[in-house]
This record gives structure tokens, C-alpha cells and sequence, in this order.
């Protein structure tokens, strides 16, 4: 049986290297000032907490912004230069996580643009954890790699169509066609956090890049080699700033303290 030691360090992880191409600003969405912060420090404070060891910002090599924020954080942040793709900018957090990191420890990933996480989603996160490790001293299976929060899809889904080889093409208004209704009873809206155990998450990057492929959030890439991630219920407050009317909500959201 694997021997691990209870409650393991937990690294923060935040990725902040994006440009916001779909938000369309002057200057990266994180960096928009929203009830007094910026998006990005409302995000640091929000995983202000005990249980979280450090914290290491992925930001983009020609960042000239974040140095002068002001971070609501208690313990040591490090500061690493992001990729072109937003794995890669996880895989530069990762890496420089390892270098000081004493063994198989946690690491915990959110996106710079999720202003929002309530308190109480994030200890339930870390509550997966604690569990996950007692899971792996008692029985000594191989359990879920990490946990990640997610909503579970409350509105109806379509499928559509592509309108691009139908009469349709060129309508101001209409966007799609309807093809048929997705069943959306066992489907969930990945958010961040994310947390997965150092040694597994190293491997999985590592695995992608070789192979060449593509993810769009740590637990895809789990999941394409065929390993289990755990789901804790998050809250839909805990939204990721997209597009320009998303803002004014996160604005609503922070202004009420329901972040």
C-alpha cells in the first residue's frame, strides 16, 4: 500500500498569460478593474486561505502590468512566464512549482479571470482533497488523480446545424439551426479550481505536449489518457469573465460580497 502523509501542501496555480482575444479590451481582461480591484486581484484574494501554501502567476512574457498590483495574499507569491496556448502556461507554472515543492504535493489551478469563487466553494475543493488523500492510505487503489468544481447544465441544450452549407448562410439574426436536444442529465460546466497531485499533473503535460495534442482545462487531458478526476459542486457565481457583458454581473457579484 502507498503510504502518503495527511493533509499534503497545497501550490496555488493562476493563469494570467491570456491576451482576452473575445473580451475585446485594451488591455487583458484580468487586468480591467472591477469594484475598486483589478479582475486578477480579486482572483489572488480569493484563495487567500490557510490550506494554500504559495502562490505562483503564470503571466505573459511581455507583461508590464502585473508588477504593480497589489495582492491580498498572506504567504509568498512567485511570479513565471506563460506559452502560447494555456496549457503550456500551466505546464511553466507547474515546472516552476516542482523546483520547490517537497514531493508528490497538490497543485491547485485557477484562470486569472475568475474574480468570483465563494469561500465556501473553494473549502469544499479542498475537503475533496483531504478526502481523496485518506481514500489512498486506506484502500490503497489508485483513486481520482485530483478534483475539480463544476455546475451541473440546467438549461435545455441544442445541437445545431452548420449554417454555412444551408440557405441560412448569410442571415443577420439567425446563428444556428437546431439539429436536436442533448440530453443534459449527467453533464456538468467545468470551472477552476482544478487540483491534481503534482507528480500525475508533470506526467499528463508532459504526455500532451509529446503527442501534440490539445486541451482545453487539466481534467480533458486526464480524462484522454483515461484517468478519473473527481467532481465537487461549485456555485454559478464563481463565473469567468468572457465577454464584455459579463462584466457588469462580476461587477453586481463583487460590489454585494457574493464572490
Amino acid at each position: 500500500m502507498k503510504q502518503t502523509s495527511p493533509n499534503l501542501p497545497i501550490h496555488a496555480l493562476i493563469v494570467s498569460a491570456g491576451r482576452g482575444s473575445r473580451f475585446g479590451a485594451d488591455v487583458p481582461k484580468q487586468y480591467l478593474t472591477v469594484a475598486g480591484r483589478t479582475v486578477l486581484e480579486h482572483g489572488v484574494a480569493c484563495l487567500n486561505v490557510p490550506a494554500v501554501t504559495d502562490l505562483t502567476l503564470v503571466v505573459a512574457k511581455d507583461d508590464t502590468l502585473v508588477s504593480s498590483l497589489d495582492f491580498e495574499f498572506n504567504r509568498p507569491v512567485y511570479l513565471t512566464e506563460g506559452g502560447a496556448e494555456r496549457f503550456l502556461s500551466v505546464k511553466a507554472g507547474v515546472d516552476d512549482i516542482a523546483r520547490r515543492a517537497v514531493g508528490d504535493v497538490w497543485v491547485l489551478i485557477h484562470d486569472g479571470a475568475r474574480p468570483c469563487l465563494p469561500a465556501d466553494d473553494l473549502t469544499r475543493l479542498i475537503g475533496a482533497v483531504r478526502e481523496l488523500e485518506r481514500l489512498e492510505q486506506t484502500d490503497g487503489k489508485y483513486n481520482p488523480v485530483g478534483a475539480i468544481l463544476a455546475t451541473p447544465v440546467v438549461d435545455t441544450l441544442k445541437l445545431a446545424h452548420d449554417t454555412n452549407s444551408s440557405a441560412l448562410t448569410g442571415c443577420q439574426y439567425i446563428n444556428g439551426q437546431i439539429h436536436r436536444t442533448i440530453d443534459r442529465r449527467q453533464l456538468w460546466q467545468a470551472q477552476t479550481p482544478q487540483v491534481f497531485r503534482l507528480y500525475a499533473l508533470q506526467a499528463m503535460l508532459d504526455k500532451v505536449i509529446a503527442d501534440g495534442l490539445m486541451i482545453t482545462d487539466e481534467a480533458s487531458g486526464f480524462e484522454q489518457f483515461g484517468q478519473s478526476v473527481a467532481l465537487v459542486q461549485g456555485s454559478r457565481m464563481n463565473m469567468k469573465l468572457t465577454y464584455s457583458d459579463d462584466l457588469a454581473m462580476i461587477e453586481l457579484m463583487l460590489q454585494h460580497g457574493m464572490g
